[in-house]
């Protein structure tokens, strides 16, 4: 009897464990995502002495910070379809997020220092989100009992 017992709350215990890690690594995302958004309002600051330079700033602070918003939005899901569905959206700023400071570095708009860490940020952040939203339209087929829909995005992210 006390075995049992004991098999049952080492479970429970592990279930803790696991649930606790993964909430760790949201909240660790959800931070680096804001701290991304921030650098992104800084480095528009920056861009707005050209009119084009204008245009990039507010594209690129529009998707540099709902990356991150959306991403805390699909966290916030009322269920695991809204979690993967959301989790889309911030996967699409966050490519949208790349291609503004790619296109950025190609026009020569701006010689800021921040602006190649950014787009190295930009990708990480990217294909983060992207593999998190692969393994969770995974897990969603799993309970769906279904075969996994997993198509990796065909959008290849790269450093200009």
């Amino acid at each position: 009897m006390h075995l049992r017992i004991y098999e049952s709350t080492n479970s429970l215990l592990d279930c803790v464990v696991a649930n606790c890690a993964r909430f760790a690594q949201a909240e660790a995302l959800k931070t680096r995502t804001f701290k991304f958004g921030l650098q992104v309002v800084y480095f528009c600051r920056e861009l707005r002495k050209t009119w084009e330079g204008d245009e990039f700033a507010d594209q690129l602070f529009r998707s540099g910070t709902r990356a991150g918003a959306n991403y805390r939005s699909a966290c916030r899901g009322r269920s695991h379809d809204d979690f993967v569905a959301k989790l889309g959206h911030a996967v699409e700023e966050a490519d949208e997020c790349v291609y503004w400071l790619a296109m950025i570095a190609a026009a020569k708009t701006a010689d800021s220092p921040r602006l190649r860490p950014l787009l190295a940020e930009a990708n990480e952040l990217w294909a983060i989100l992207n593999q998190s939203q692969v393994t969770a339209r995974a897990n969603q087929a799993k309970r769906r009992g279904m075969r996994s829909p997993i198509r990796q995005s065909s959008v290849q992210q790269s450093n200009p």
